[in-house]
């Protein structure tokens, strides 16, 4: 059967992601910015000039969040990719013209930016050409032209109004905005989990996976027997010996690679083992995680906890 691509995944060749056609165009789901690996969120076209999408490591709610994500401090990216062939001075005209836009007539207030920055656009960009601009957290902007680097600045405040440019209150183009924001889906794996013991079918823990920096971890939030509720990890090694097993992470690192998260580890609270781990789920049975880490004695199936509404 085949298997969910997820959110915030592991970059392993651009040649096996899946992709998102845009028109004629197609964008990787999973890309890598020099050493940043992020996550298409959405994608749309300006039609005759460009094809465009955005990469994030954080979730959006759709159109709405266009100005907190132009303003947030945090890893993304645009990917251009040009329908026809610009000069230096039609990709600048494009900017100020955008910026203007996006500022309501403010764009003077970035002047020493804007003419930083438009310093680091190619002398030309042919039909097919790529443009990647990567905001890194803490300000840092770069261009890249088919994966060179053509340079960086650093301003935050610049940062997002060119973003604004797309995903602003007065973008230059609503529908594309729409796109760009409107097409995020949950990452299936993330969420509640009811631990199932494989032998008894009795659940012995309710466990919360989350993401930190492109990797899954899992906490038990909850010993569904009672009577464990106190339980220390006696046999467990490390910072993690005589641990309260409620409220322990035993699952770290998981990375997504091909079709499922793994080379992390899970924490085995029984007998103190830390052992490699994988975690996947189906596109058809989305409410299902499938657990396998060695010693388990197969695969696993936790099942997803509905939250009420």
């Amino acid at each position: 059967m085949k298997k969910v691509f997820y959110y915030l995944t592991f970059f392993i060749t651009v040649c096996s992601f899946a992709q998102t056609k845009v028109g004629a165009v197609r964008f990787n789901d999973v890309d890598t910015f020099g050493e940043t690996e992020l996550m298409l969120n959405g994608a749309g076209a300006r039609e005759k000039l460009y094809s465009m999408a955005i990469y994030l490591d954080f979730e959006v709610s759709g159109p709405e969040d266009g100005v907190m994500v132009a303003e947030k401090d945090a890893d993304m990216a645009i990917v251009i990719k040009a329908a026809t062939t610009l000069d230096q001075e039609g990709l600048k005209q494009i900017v100020r013209r955008g910026l203007e836009v996006a500022t309501d007539g403010n764009s003077y207030k970035y002047e020493k930016e804007i003419r930083e920055f438009i310093k680091l656009l190619p002398q030309e960009v042919k039909k097919f050409d790529i443009i990647r601009i990567l905001h890194k957290k803490g300000g840092d902007l770069s261009v890249y032209k088919n994966r060179t680097l053509l340079g960086a600045m650093k301003s935050l405040e610049f940062k997002a109004a060119l973003f604004k440019i797309w995903l602003g209150e007065n973008p230059i183009d609503y529908d594309l905005k729409d796109n760009l924001l409107a097409s995020y889906k949950p990452n299936p794996v993330l969420g509640k989990w009811r631990m199932v013991d494989k032998k008894t079918g009795v659940a012995l823990s309710i466990v919360q996976l989350y993401i930190i920096e492109n990797k899954v971890f899992g906490t038990i939030e909850r010993m569904l027997r009672e009577s464990q509720r106190d339980d220390l990890c006696y046999d467990c090694t490390g910072e993690d010996k005589n641990k309260k097993i409620e409220g322990m992470t035993i699952i770290k690192g998981l990375q997504f690679r091909g079709d499922k998260y793994e080379g992390g580890t899970l924490t085995n609270v029984k007998n103190g083992e830390v052992v490699d781990c994988q975690v996947w789920t189906e596109e058809d049975r989305r409410d299902i995680l499938f657990v396998k880490y060695k010693g388990s004695g197969g695969v696993h199936e936790w099942r997803r906890v509905k939250e009420k509404k």
